[in-house]
């Protein structure tokens, strides 16, 4: 758990180094639980962000502690849904965070979605106005195999992290700029929401998205080395 909250927008090279300090100091959840704010800072720090993160997983391993007696397995042998329904209880703990967790550790077939996903999917106007973290996770899930969403929610972080990035997104070298309207344009702007939301680009490719997201998943099958630098 607190490798995901670490390596939310965040390099993995610096989360390891976080982790690895993490471990060396702390025994288990309730050791966490009863260190201090400043103490856990110390220890995450590598990882950036450090204060707004030391206080939530101080705040995860107390109500941990307090409503499971810091043992996750009570959890984790649920169903995906009610295992969902009580980590989400957890101050600290949102949808993406749970999904993030079942997946990794109970092997969950989910498709989580984060920062990096959205904005792609908003890019191809797979993701409207109205959509929530729910409803585009819903919309993924219900085009992309079950046993293929791991490795689509991994494909599409780097590839908003390499790619299609916040600021100064790399159209040019993308390997899927013919489905969106954003790369076709050769739009370099970092403010790109307007252009999204205009009324020629914001239902683009609208009804197809069965060939956009097998995009994707065919980008697991191919040598997408070269566009995600992957080892």
């Amino acid at each position: 758990m607190v490798g995901i909250i670490l390596s939310q927008r965040t390099y993995w090279k610096s989360v390891k180094t976080a982790i690895e300090r993490f471990a060396e100091r702390f025994n288990g959840i309730k050791d966490v639980a009863k260190a201090s704010v400043k103490e856990i800072e110390k220890v995450i720090k590598p990882a950036g962000l450090y204060k707004v993160r030391a206080r939530r997983i101080k705040n995860i391993a107390e109500d941990l502690v307090e409503k499971y007696d810091g043992k996750l397995d009570k959890i984790l042998n649920l169903l995906y849904d009610e295992a969902k329904k009580q980590l989400i209880t957890i101050k600290g703990i949102g949808p993406k965070t749970a999904d993030v967790f079942l997946m990794a550790v109970n092997g969950e077939q989910v498709l989580p979605i984060d920062v990096h996903i959205f904005r792609i999917m908003k890019r191809l106007g797979i993701a409207g106005e109205r959509d929530d973290y729910e409803s585009l996770r819903a919309k993924l899930e219900s085009e992309i195999p079950p046993k293929q969403r791991m490795k689509t929610h991994l494909i599409l972080i780097e590839f908003g992290r390499q790619i299609c990035r916040a600021r100064n997104p790399k159209c040019e070298e993308c390997p899927i700029k013919r489905y969106c309207e954003v790369g076709k344009k050769g739009f370099r702007r970092t403010e790109h929401t307007k252009f999204c939301e205009h009324p020629k680009t914001k239902n683009f490719f609208q009804g197809n998205l069965q060939q956009r997201i097998v995009t994707f998943t065919m980008l697991s099958e191919i040598d997408f080395q070269q566009f995600f630098f992957y080892q």
